[in-house]
């Protein structure tokens, strides 16, 4: 059961919808305007992280911000995954900081071939954003407030940083955040078994049995969002660019993600956690389960829980219908909390 915070968004108002982007001109509004628009403001570079791996990142300022909001993406994603996102942000006064965590994107890779997703500790990916934010997103801060926004896998790295590091950020966007994991069809015991039999016998970095290499496979159904148009988008930069193709994961990747989403749910540690928190939950996920972010957010002392009807793992990403409304709430929460 949820919290009383619980609010669900069904057939909102839209607000002003004249400052985000269409889906009906979506790709060329997005080669047009946001392309350019951030381009003009891009720097990039990379960073040194844990067991000495480079680390890709990329950073947008503007004049005299208001704060400045950090992105910790999720499993197989990549910086321009969030350009849309970032657009908006940066109109709305934020300077914006992303950085591609270990074996995703330009990032060094850490699997058996090019596209698999391996880690060799989860605590990695948290140590990793705390030297971006250190090295790279506070000395071009301006003083001015550090804001997350992190999704899914990206949302389970944010919640054990923000659990271990309480005095970094002042409030947090919790995105479908990984704090329990959607295993299919197959049985959760089934997983755990298996994933630790190949790491005793000496193949946690193999695949866990039934992901794969990259293929290029495009398949409806395990889309995670309904917007066919942002979909298409983000599929035609994975086809122009080697580095953003990721495939499935290791069984190594599996147990460790299984530590820390057990760890970061529990009440000792989710209760450290007392700044803003706010939490989309999305009706049709199939990446990520609702049980765990139930339990975080009844033990997270500020925490607002929205449930996103109609949506699938990628509110942020979704149909107009889902996605503005979202989007005005995510907002007016910076403003509320910067």
């Amino acid at each position: 059961m949820v919290n009383s915070a619980t609010k669900i968004f069904s057939d909102l108002d839209f607000g002003d919808t004249n400052k985000y982007i269409y889906q009906e001109n979506y790709k060329e509004d997005m080669l047009n305007k946001v392309e350019p628009y951030l381009k003009r403001k891009l720097k990039n570079g990379y960073i040194v992280g844990k067991k000495n791996l480079q680390l890709y990142y990329e950073k947008f300022i503007v004049e005299n911000p208001k704060g400045n909001i950090v992105i910790c993406h999720g499993l197989r994603e990549f910086t321009e995954k969030y350009y849309e996102l970032i657009y908006y942000f940066m109109r709305d006064g934020y300077s914006v900081f992303i950085i591609e965590h270990r074996g995703h994107g330009r990032s060094q890779r850490l699997g058996i071939d090019s596209s698999q997703v391996n880690v060799e500790k989860f605590n990695y990916y948290v140590e990793d954003f705390k030297k971006f934010i250190d090295e790279i997103v506070i000395p071009d801060s301006g003083n001015k407030s550090l804001l997350l926004f992190a999704h899914s896998m990206g949302g389970g790295i944010g919640t054990a940083f923000l659990e271990e590091y309480t005095n970094y950020f002042k409030a947090a966007v919790l995105s479908s955040p990984m704090h329990g994991m959607n295993t299919g069809k197959s049985p959760k015991i089934l997983a755990n078994v298996v994933s630790i039999a190949m790491k005793v016998c000496g193949k946690g970095k193999m695949y866990l049995p039934g992901q794969k290499p990259y293929s290029g496979e495009k398949k409806v159904d395990k889309r995670a969002t309904n917007c066919k148009e942002r979909y298409e988008y983000i599929q035609d930069k994975i086809k122009k660019n080697n580095s953003y193709r990721s495939g499935g994961i290791s069984a190594l990747w599996y147990i460790e993600s299984l530590k820390a989403t057990k760890k970061l749910i529990k009440k000792e540690n989710a209760s450290k956690v007392e700044i803003p928190i706010l939490i989309l939950q999305a009706e049709y996920d199939n990446l990520v389960i609702p049980k765990g972010q139930n339990k975080f957010a009844t033990y997270a002392k500020k925490s607002e829980l929205i449930f996103v009807k109609g949506s699938k793992h990628e509110s942020y990403s979704e149909r107009d219908e889902i996605v503005f409304p979202v989007l005005d709430k995510v907002l007016s929460f910076y403003e509320n909390n910067y």
